[in-house]
């Protein structure tokens, strides 16, 4: 997994900082985590392929976190996608997109195909071979998802020494890296157990943005390998994030504590500091293993 910045700021973007979105690469295929305004330069400027973007995930309907997304969808249509694009998003998102396609007539090259969310409840909303993706509901003053994306379970490795002395065709190797035993020529069973050691650990990534601290995802979140949780305010506006239903940076390395993350990023920033480190200084008091948002960064997970 590789995630890359677009943008860390939160409503209202600055020269040359730009509202969350972000980039996560699981093997070829790039997963779009919010669509901020602009969102075209950046993807262009840090060489990110649009080809190669699989799915879109909306977090909810303020503008700041969907307002790039038309555009992005009209210039895949002008360079003639014709793979399949699906979206994750509110239904109130949903019917945004929909009325902009019809009463801008608008035809794309490829299928698009919009699935709206509105359930209160963390659900898996897709799956391939490569990840899974699963809502995290949060709590923000309109219906919010994050989102968790795992890696599938890694295939185990092959005790190769092992298999030296087993009368099995290698043609049958692939079944024990399935975890499936294999017979062998002379009609023993051969345990996947005595011929394999677990695979390289799969990795995974919670996206949490627009939130007020909420203990209820602790469970859904617990242990991730990399955790970004919206920091909109420093300690001394706590008031300001309670009434507008966002985090502190207490608030996000408190969640990284309790769920026992191994990495944090934080974000999302409030227009009206000019100094982030003060961000990450804050957070570092309640968890140690932290990273600031900055256009351009690239994390490997």
């Amino acid at each position: 997994m590789n995630l890359t910045i677009l943008g860390s700021q939160g409503a209202i973007p600055k020269l040359n900082q730009f509202s969350s979105s972000h980039v996560l690469q699981v093997g070829n295929k790039n997963i779009l985590i919010d669509c901020c305004e602009g969102v075209q330069f950046q993807l262009r400027r840090y060489k990110i392929k649009l080809s190669n973007i699989e799915i879109i995930l909306i977090s909810h309907a303020h503008g700041d976190h969907f307002f790039g997304l038309m555009g992005l969808l009209t210039t895949l249509s002008l360079l003639k996608r014709d793979k399949k694009l699906e979206i994750f998003c509110p239904v109130s998102v949903l019917r945004i997109v929909q009325a902009h396609i019809k009463y801008a007539k608008i035809k794309f090259s490829y299928e698009l195909k919009l699935n709206g969310l509105k359930s209160e409840k963390s659900k898996r909303i897709f799956e391939c071979p490569s990840y899974i993706v699963q809502t995290i509901p949060l709590k923000h003053s309109i219906y919010t998802n994050g989102f968790l994306i795992k890696e599938q379970p890694k295939k185990r490795k092959l005790l190769i020494d092992k298999l030296k002395d087993k009368k099995i065709d290698k043609i049958y190797y692939n079944k024990f890296t399935k975890g499936l035993n294999v017979i062998d020529e002379d009609g023993n069973e051969v345990s996947y157990l005595d011929v394999t050691k677990e695979g390289d650990n799969s990795k995974s990534y919670a996206y949490c943005s627009d939130t007020s601290f909420c203990e209820s995802i602790i469970d859904t979140i617990r242990g991730v390998d990399l955790l970004y949780c919206e920091t909109t305010f420093l300690q001394r506006h706590q008031d300001k994030a309670k009434s507008t239903f966002h985090s502190t940076t207490k608030d996000a390395g408190i969640l990284a504590q309790k769920s026992e993350v191994k990495k944090l990023l934080i974000g999302h920033f409030s227009s009206r500091y000019d100094d982030i480190q003060e961000f990450f200084n804050e957070t570092k008091k309640n968890f140690n293993d932290v990273m600031l948002s900055e256009e351009g960064k690239k994390i490997v997970i």
